[in-house]
């Protein structure tokens, strides 16, 4: 029986979660590590991918996949409250949570944002359980962390107990309400409204720690590797940010070099718009607001299908009701605000290559790895980035490693690992991770967050 490492990636579109072996990062063995099927209660989409998503219908709550699917019922006459990740990124978090939740997200005008992002954690908490308790192979002590982007803008490790508060008040609604958090059906108004106010009164701080997603992501991409570079660079493209992160290992410690750290508010959904966009206008006969908004709508349920072939093959055919159109990469290339969002990235990506370059040199390295993680590391344009000649003719130099690594195609994993796992690097990085990678430990925030206290000197 071994004690056991749970990490949850909690993401904007979706939410993941990875466990392994305590002390796995020392004596790594593929086979034990088990992200978890949170999806797997409902038939739709991917079982490792919980969608993020809260609908507050007539008198019922929805959840996940379900929410999505009400809202998209209503011809977004309603909309699910989505995006709760990025609240977090906010330099008021405690101002923002006490926000009543909008007039489109909650009719009855009953819920605070508060309430609501407890409400979708105790459904990710429930979730997280049901995973792991179908998992045979974890048992005994489990230890839990939660991921989250060191943003420059908020002090991520300073609203830590601020977070596993509201961890601890979804936990304990989870414990009155049960299951039935699953249910695709969702929860009774009246029994939300009755327990929610004493969950949030009761609920304990959580036992979690923080670990930064750059962290998490170095973890994944340096275990199990003969040979790995002291430095890395880090682009995860989600759906609502695009943060980039540069590390440096000395020894068995690891930390983030933060003049390297950005954050751009462009990320998948932007480049979502930006296709249903192009769409639009290469569709003449959409001239109605009826057939417009009609048409949008279609595409938004169709985008992920969209993306892949836009990203795989350069095109993708579009149907829409008896009408069939094809966009290609080119379009989306030409259009404005994507160059826009390519040159910002650009800029920042190449900020973040020359400080990371200037802290390896001084530490008399010779090269510098680069991995593209999150829903976004397929991309073609974020792909290119980590391979850019530009960045790679000096010296340290920039060595792009793949966003799979060669143990997530390992047989125990009997190929469902491989297909999404830049979706699940974070979860599964953090899960390895040891404790000494941590921004943050058990429910209180540091004092300070500070770099790390080593000088760039040649070691």
């Amino acid at each position: 029986m071994s004690d056991w490492t749970l990490c949850i990636d909690f993401g904007t579109a979706f939410s993941k979660a990875a466990a392994a072996p305590t002390g796995a990062w020392s004596h790594f063995d593929p086979a034990r590590v088990r992200p978890l099927r949170l999806g797997q209660h409902d038939n739709r989409g991917n079982a490792f991918l919980l969608d993020s998503a809260v609908f507050v219908d007539q008198d019922r709550v929805l959840f996940g996949r379900s929410a999505i699917a009400r809202a998209d019922a209503l011809g977004g006459k309603r909309a699910a409250l989505k995006s709760f990740k990025t609240l977090l990124s906010v330099s008021d978090l405690d101002r923002a949570l006490n926000t009543n939740a909008p007039l489109s997200v909650d009719p009855h005008r009953i819920f605070q944002m508060r309430d609501l992002i407890v409400l979708y954690l105790a459904y990710l908490l429930a979730a997280v359980e049901k995973a792991r308790s179908l998992d045979s192979a974890i048992t005994g002590r489990i230890s839990r962390r939660y991921a989250a982007p060191a943003w420059r803008g908020g002090d991520s490790a300073g609203l830590h107990g601020t977070v596993v508060r509201l961890f601890g008040e979804a936990e304990a609604f989870r414990v009155r309400v049960g299951d039935a958090l699953l249910s695709d059906a969702g929860l009774d108004l009246n029994v939300v409204t009755k327990e929610l106010p004493g969950a949030i009164e009761r609920g304990q701080p959580l036992d979690m720690g923080l670990i930064y997603e750059a962290t998490a992501a170095a973890a994944y991409t340096s275990i199990g590797l003969d040979d790995n570079a002291s430095h890395l660079l880090v682009v995860d493209m989600g759906a609502g940010t695009t943060d980039i992160a540069a590390l440096a290992r000395i020894g068995n410690r690891m930390f983030e070099l933060p003049e390297a750290r950005s954050t751009l508010k462009q990320a998948g959904d932007f480049v979502d718009r930006v296709i249903a966009n192009r769409a639009l206008d290469a569709a003449k006969w959409a001239k109605t607001t009826e057939q417009k908004t009609a048409l949008w709508a279609e595409l938004m349920r169709g985008m992920r299908d969209t993306k892949e072939s836009l990203f795989a093959d350069g095109q993708a055919s579009v149907r829409f009701r008896d009408k069939m159109f094809t966009l290609g990469a080119r379009d989306i290339e030409r259009d404005k605000d994507f160059q826009a969002f390519a040159k910002e990235l650009k800029q920042a990506y190449e900020h973040c290559v020359a400080v990371v370059r200037d802290d390896a040199a001084a530490r008399g390295r010779t090269s510098v790895e680069a991995v593209a993680v999150g829903g976004g590391a397929g991309a073609p344009f974020i792909q290119a980035l980590i391979a850019s000649k530009n960045t790679r003719g000096s010296r340290p130099r920039v060595v792009p490693r793949p966003a799979t690594p060669d143990w997530a195609h390992a047989p125990e994993f009997q190929g469902n690992l491989a297909p999404v796992f830049p979706q699940l690097a974070i979860a599964i990085g953090g899960a390895l991770a040891p404790d000494g990678m941590l921004a943050a430990k058990g429910n209180v925030s540091p004092a300070v967050n500070v770099r790390s206290g080593s000088p760039a000197t040649r070691d």
